[in-house]
């Protein structure tokens, strides 16, 4: 019972966040305003959003090909469509479930090719890893670039945060997470699952060391180039398909893209939370809220529609032409 009504929270929680950074803006603005950014979204120019979106593809085409230069490793390696057809089931299903498309990805190859899980989710989170690292350095790049407008802003709110900082309840949430992590130790022992989590992970070890054995590690790391460029250029192309961005600078837009990219970590999809925050960063470069709303909404909505169109044709493959899959 309690496993279902965490499973619940899960999905619910970050929905209504979505649905509240929806709502927040929306009620502040008048209704004339409202009407501004309605118009935007309708009359952008559409050339580069598509552009935008063939962009963002090519990124998911490179993502399936890079991912078999660690498969390789294994017997009954996946073909190109097949890791195609993974992600893309992926993709769709965590717009749905937190992280659950890492498990649905690493599921597809299990059932086409027969790679563990286990296996195959290792392959997975070493790429999350790789590719964290690099959003990690473009966040530098865009703090470097943009700290006169980032730095005031950040040390304001880790003023404020430290003087409403309670030392009494950050050590009793210290003495909880301690308390937790001993009794779970204790559980673990006792009911003998240390051999199933050992051998699960030994399984993920493996998968993940394929980033260090895989033979084609320059490949690798070229279609990782390859990815992000794409990413940041499909986020960049997209600001031209509205009047007021025509010189928009390259701190502004790398700022955005961060805040827009870790949103998606906290909301499925970034729902409400990606148009939100990059409406709110660009407000630091001078630009209006109302023409980052409508921005941000170009771009969500855009990807999101992609995602949808790419996973539903990836789930049909899979359901329909199974026998396409394999080696």
């Amino acid at each position: 019972m309690k496993n279902k009504l965490f499973k619940v929270l899960k999905w619910v929680v970050p929905l209504l966040l979505g649905a509240y950074l929806v709502y927040l803006p929306y009620s502040s603005f008048t209704d004339e305003e409202r009407t501004v950014v309605y118009n935007s979204i309708k009359g952008a120019d559409y050339s580069y959003v598509i552009l935008s979106v063939i962009m963002a593809l090519a990124s998911h085409l490179s993502r399936a090909w890079r991912w078999n230069y660690m498969l390789s490793k294994f017997k009954n390696q996946p073909s190109f469509l097949t890791n195609v057809a993974a992600i893309g089931t992926g993709y769709i299903v965590n717009l749905f479930v937190p992280r659950g498309g890492e498990v649905a990805r690493a599921g597809v190859i299990r059932k086409t090719n027969g790679i563990s899980m286990d296996r195959g989710l290792g392959t997975i989170i070493a790429e999350r890893v790789l590719d964290l690292i690099v959003l990690l350095i473009i966040t530098c790049i865009a703090l470097s670039l943009a700290a006169e407008e980032l730095l005031p802003f950040f040390s304001e709110r880790l003023e404020v945060l430290l003087n409403e900082t309670d030392i009494r309840t950050l050590a009793v949430f210290l003495i909880v997470v301690v308390v937790l992590f001993v009794t779970f130790y204790w559980a673990a022992k006792r009911f003998k699952v240390f051999q199933l989590i050992k051998n699960f992970i030994s399984g993920l070890k493996e998968g993940f060391q394929t980033i260090w054995t895989m033979e084609k590690k320059m490949l690798y790391l070229l279609h990782t180039l390859f990815i992000w460029a794409m990413y940041v250029l499909m986020f960049y192309v997209c600001f031209h398909s509205l009047e007021g961005f025509d010189s928009i600078a390259l701190p502004a837009v790398l700022s955005a893209f961060v805040a827009g990219s870790f949103s998606v970590a906290f909301v499925n999809g970034g729902f409400g939370a990606y148009p939100y925050l990059i409406a709110q960063v660009l407000l630091l470069f001078g630009y209006s809220e109302i023409l980052g709303t409508s921005i941000g909404w170009i771009l969500w909505l855009s990807q999101t529609l992609l995602v949808i169109v790419y996973g539903l044709i990836s789930l049909m493959l899979i359901s329909f032409n199974s026998r396409l899959f394999g080696k």
